[in-house]
């Protein structure tokens, strides 16, 4: 935020336009390492996909019912279109981040897995929200969805045969650099979700054989953490503040927050009794996926006025959730 046009202006707004096509790969990228760690094939990952996706759906739901009545309740309703608004805002809310430690303990662990396996579902409503908010009509939104499926399956075939045809580490991770380059171009040109895009390759690599899914994945984390700054550094530089939306980030985290605790209550009593009946309370913590929404839609519909307002929502409630989940985790650990 320092850094940005409202700071030191540093990253001006000329530079930020520069790195739309970096920050479209850094969406398809994040999208990527989601895919590849939906490991279809381990022991009870079924079984807690479907608990993330019914604790993630619930928050959804919530959040969304919740900016909708806030907006109904408001003495000056401001949002140009505040249905696609509250939808937005409840996939934004939807993603999870655990911390990332290891744990043999079973309930621990499988608690640290829902916060991995929760950002499937907004991901793949989201690119459906994005199309709809592009195309207007049901009919064209699942169209442009389909684009979405066949251009990142085609992608990432071509990325798998040309790795399965080389024995060489420089050759392979050329060829995995240069598909992560056009996922995230490719949708950025055909204003696709680049997340979507990404985590469908992902999930397609996945399904690979051992030795190209090995090559893919060794080669594409090298750029996990710098593409993850990247994101971070432009989000902060893109927000713009006013005391318009202060009451809308708090209605954000107080939603998110009591929605968390109830979709985890519903995923331990429904789906997954082995979790702990408190998971929610260690899914407040929101990542990066919800930012990494928030300014996809930025990318893609920049031109409605209600994607700038989501955006500040969303990093400012990411920003006041985190805090809050730092808080507690640490009164929860004994001195």
């Amino acid at each position: 935020m320092a850094l940005g046009p409202r700071g030191i202006g540093l990253l001006s707004e000329p530079a930020l336009a520069a790195l739309d096509p970096a920050v479209s790969v850094a969406l398809a990228a994040l999208g990527v390492f989601v895919g590849l760690d939906l490991k279809v094939r381990r022991p009870r990952e079924d079984r807690l996909l479907a608990a993330a996706s019914l604790e993630a759906g619930a928050t959804i739901l919530m959040v969304s019912g919740g900016a909708l009545l806030v907006h109904v309740l408001s003495p000056s309703p401001s949002l140009a279109n505040p249905w696609l608004f509250a939808v937005l805002l409840g996939l934004c809310a939807s993603s999870s981040s655990t911390p990332a430690q290891a744990s043999t303990e079973t309930r621990q662990s499988a608690t640290l897995r829902i916060g991995d396996l929760d950002d499937v579902l907004p991901i793949v409503l989201g690119a459906l929200a994005l199309a709809w908010a592009r195309e207007g009509t049901p009919a064209a939104s699942v169209w442009v969805l389909a684009q979405s499926v066949v251009v990142a399956l085609m992608i990432a075939l071509a990325a798998r045969l040309l790795v399965a045809e080389t024995a060489s580490d420089s050759e392979q991770r050329v060829f995995a650099i240069g598909a992560l380059l056009l996922l995230g171009g490719t949708a950025a040109h055909l204003s696709l979700s680049a997340l979507f895009v990404g985590f469908l390759a992902g999930v397609f690599w996945n399904a690979a054989g051992p030795r190209e899914l090995d090559a893919l994945e060794r080669d594409l984390r090298y750029l996990q953490h710098p593409l993850t700054v990247l994101l971070l550094i432009v989000a902060g530089s893109r927000v713009t503040f006013s005391a318009g939306v202060a009451g809308l980030v708090l209605a954000y985290v107080i939603l998110r927050t009591g929605a968390k605790l109830v979709g985890g209550w519903l995923a331990s009593a429904v789906v997954a009794p082995e979790l702990p009946r408190d998971v929610g309370f260690h899914l407040t913590s929101p990542g990066i996926v919800g930012i990494a929404f928030a300014l996809n839609a930025l990318q893609a519909r920049g031109d409605l006025p209600i994607a700038s307002t989501l955006f500040t929502v969303v990093v400012a409630g990411s920003l006041a959730s985190d805090a809050l989940s730092l808080l507690a985790l640490r009164r929860e650990v004994p001195a």
